[in-house]
Parts: structure tokens; C-alpha cells; sequence
């Protein structure tokens, strides 16, 4: 997937910084990595579903095939180690069903590739140590499956598929393999791990690229590109979206309407590339008070800004205003253009629902903007609360 054109996308972006960071490694930035492992994980789970089923019907024909064609001296001791994985495999299996179980696929599906490598290792050393001519092929169609068919991350498959082979490679150095067998054995098996390594690789950095594009399409959809706060739109699809989990858990809900004083002066006298910098500054304090899961946040347009806090008391919410109205004044970007201070000030509207009704978030929207031309009416640099406890 090709990447947006970056130059809309807000500098601030996570998933900018990460595409001019590189991912060389496999790795991201522990808050995109976990994102990451989840996109993955959901990107790949029915092919992990399909891959483990498949694997474990496979299995199970190699089990009976041991059973039919191996001498009774060690016919059970394989069967056991065919038995023993298959719950293993099944287990991941169940758990692609399960989506409280999907961030740990990985290492459940992970322990049972590991598990069927070795255990092949073992059904190889006892056919060596009982003289019976077993192929060993087997555990190079188990390495493709490592790396190609099941959809584990690079650094599992690697693990998996590396540690199989020096299983094998104990093995065949136990039982005493001629020589120069085991130097071709090990060299297809040695180059069949380092081209799933390879090949895996870039799979997993497509999967990277495109996670990464898809972020910065949806930064684009849904951030203001200048101070990287949502965009109006994506504050109207989160805010009905909280404001309906507020009606569920009859939490309180607070609506704030926040809207820099005298912002069209300052832009007339600094420039607007100032203008630029006072918002981007604002929008960091503001940012700063809104980091719960449900806490929305977006530039309104212009000098304007709107937020939504759930389950949160009156007084909490009116102190809250008052931290943000003091922390931007705190920012001591000066404004000799206002009337109000001689640094750039906020005005701030509140509209506090004790116990928000469905459909009410647009009637909040306007009790806001009620309290915040309140607000300025007062004098500006200002908190106006009304509420509704009903």
C-alpha cells in the first residue's frame, strides 16, 4: 500500500514519526507496536484459523501414516509424541474464536509450530536409533509452514524454524548420520530457514508499510493537520459514541466549548505563521488535560476548540476548566493586541449533564456555546458552567 501524500499530514503524527524513523528492526514505537500487533493479528487471523485446522488434519494423517508403517518397537513412542502436540495445535486452533485470546496468537500458535518441529525431530531419532529409513523431508515441509503458511510474525517463525533445526542437526549428530548425508540434510534444511527468514521478513514489512499508510490515511481523515487534535468530523463520530456509552452507565457528561480571545488580532498584527504557532501551543495544554480513553478532543475551527469528559462531577469539571484557562494564559504568549491581558487568554463554556438523555449531545454542543458567549460577555479569560441536573 502506497504511502498519502505526507505533506498534509500533522507533524506531530505518531505514525509519521515512525515512517521517517524506519522499522528496519521489525519494530515500532512501543505505543504503535501494540497497535500493530493487534492490526496483525486481526489482518491474519482467519488464515491462521484456516492454516491451524489445516495443520492439524495433516498431523493427524501423519500420525495414522507412523501407525501403519512403522516397526511395533517404536510405533507408540511416536504416536505419543504425535498425540502430545496435538492439543497444542488445537488450542490455537480455539483460540482464533476467541477474541480475548487474539493479542496472545503469536506465542499459543507460536508454542505449538515449535512443539510440532520438535517433536518431527523426535520421530526422526527414534526411527534412526531403530535402523528404519524415515525421510527427513518432513521437517522442511513443517519450516515452509512455519514461515509461509500460518501467518506468524518474522521473529516467531524464525525462532520456531531455527530452533528445528538444531534439534534436527542434535539428532542426526546423535544417531550418527554419514557425513556426508547430514551435510546436504543440513544445508536444505540450513537454506530452507534462511530463505522463510528472509522471505518472512518482507512480508512482515509489507504488513508494516501498510499499517503505517493506513494510519496516516485515517490522521488525515481525522486530525486537524495543524495541531493534531480531531478534525470536527471525527469529534462529532467519537463524541456520539461516548456520549451513548454515558447514557448506558448513566455517567455524567460535560461538554466544553474553548475559544482564544481576540485570536483574529493576533493574526492581524503577528502573522499568521505565529497565529499557526499560538494554536499549535494551545492545542499541546489542551492535549494535556484530555488523555483518558473517553475524553475527546478536537479543534472546532478557527480559534475554536470543543471537548467531551465523561463520568466527571461538576466541581471536577468546573477546576478542570480552570486548570486549562490558567495553563494556557500560562503559556505567556504575548498578546499586546488584547484587551484582556497582555498575554493570549481563553474563554471557555461549559455544559455540565448530570444524567445525559439519548440524542442530547447537540443540545449540549449549544449549551456550551451559550456559556461561552456568556463568557465573553463577562469579559473573556473566563469559565461560564451551566448545567443540567435533571
Amino acid at each position: 500500500m502506497s504511502l498519502p501524500s505526507l505533506e498534509w499530514v500533522n507533524q506531530d503524527s505518531a505514525f509519521l514519526r515512525q515512517q521517517r524513523a524506519g522499522f528496519a528492526w521489525l519494530r515500532f514505537a512501543p505505543t504503535l507496536e501494540a497497535a500493530f500487533r493487534n492490526y496483525y493479528a486481526l489482518a491474519n487471523l482467519r488464515r491462521m484459523r484456516g492454516a491451524v485446522l489445516v495443520s492439524c488434519i495433516i498431523w493427524s494423517l501423519f500420525a495414522f501414516l507412523d501407525f501403519i508403517s512403522m516397526p511395533a518397537e517404536f510405533r507408540l513412542q511416536s504416536l505419543a509424541l504425535r498425540v502430545l502436540v496435538l492439543p497444542l495445535l488445537l488450542l490455537g486452533w480455539w483460540a482464533t474464536y476467541r477474541p480475548a485470546w487474539h493479542r496472545h496468537l503469536q506465542v499459543l500458535v507460536g508454542i505449538g509450530a515449535l512443539a510440532a518441529g520438535l517433536a518431527v525431530s523426535g520421530v526422526i531419532w527414534l526411527a534412526r536409533s531403530h535402523q528404519f529409513a524415515l525421510p527427513y523431508e518432513g521437517i522442511i515441509l513443517l519450516t515452509i509452514f512455519f514461515y509461509f503458511v500460518v501467518g506468524l510474525r518474522c521473529s516467531t517463525a524464525s525462532w520456531c524454524g531455527w530452533l528445528t533445526f538444531a534439534a534436527y542437526l542434535m539428532v542426526e549428530l546423535n544417531t550418527g548420520l554419514a557425513a556426508q548425508v547430514l551435510i546436504y540434510n543440513a544445508f536444505f534444511l540450513g537454506a530452507a530457514n534462511v530463505v522463510g527468514s528472509f522471505g518472512n521478513y518482507f512480508f512482515e514489512y509489507s504488513a508494516r508499510e501498510t499499517f503505517i499508510a493506513q494510519g496516516l490515511l485515517e490522521d488525515i481523515a481525522e486530525r486537524d493537520f495543524l495541531t493534531g487534535l480531531l478534525n470536527r468530523r471525527a469529534f462529532s463520530q467519537q463524541a456520539n459514541r461516548s456520549w451513548r456509552h454515558a447514557v448506558r452507565a448513566q455517567q455524567p457528561v460535560a461538554v466544553l466549548m474553548l475559544d482564544v480571545d481576540f485570536f483574529k488580532n493576533y493574526n492581524d498584527h503577528y502573522g499568521h505563521a505565529q497565529g499557526d504557532l499560538a494554536l499549535q501551543a494551545v492545542a499541546r495544554a489542551l492535549g494535556s488535560h484530555a488523555q483518558r480513553p473517553l475524553d475527546v478532543l478536537a479543534r472546532y475551527g478557527g480559534e475554536e476548540f470543543i471537548g467531551l469528559w465523561l463520568d466527571v462531577s461538576q466541581e471536577a469539571i468546573e477546576a478542570l476548566a480552570e486548570r486549562i484557562r490558567a495553563d494556557v494564559q500560562a503559556l505567556a504568549l504575548s498578546h499586546q493586541y488584547s484587551s484582556v491581558a497582555a498575554e493570549v487568554t481563553i474563554s471557555i463554556g461549559v455544559a455540565y449533564f448530570l444524567a445525559p438523555q439519548p440524542g442530547a449531545l447537540e443540545e449540549a454542543q449549544r449549551l456550551a456555546d451559550s456559556a461561552l458567549y456568556a463568557a465573553k460577555a463577562q469579559g473573556r479569560n473566563r469559565v461560564v458552567v451551566r448545567a443540567v441536573t435533571l
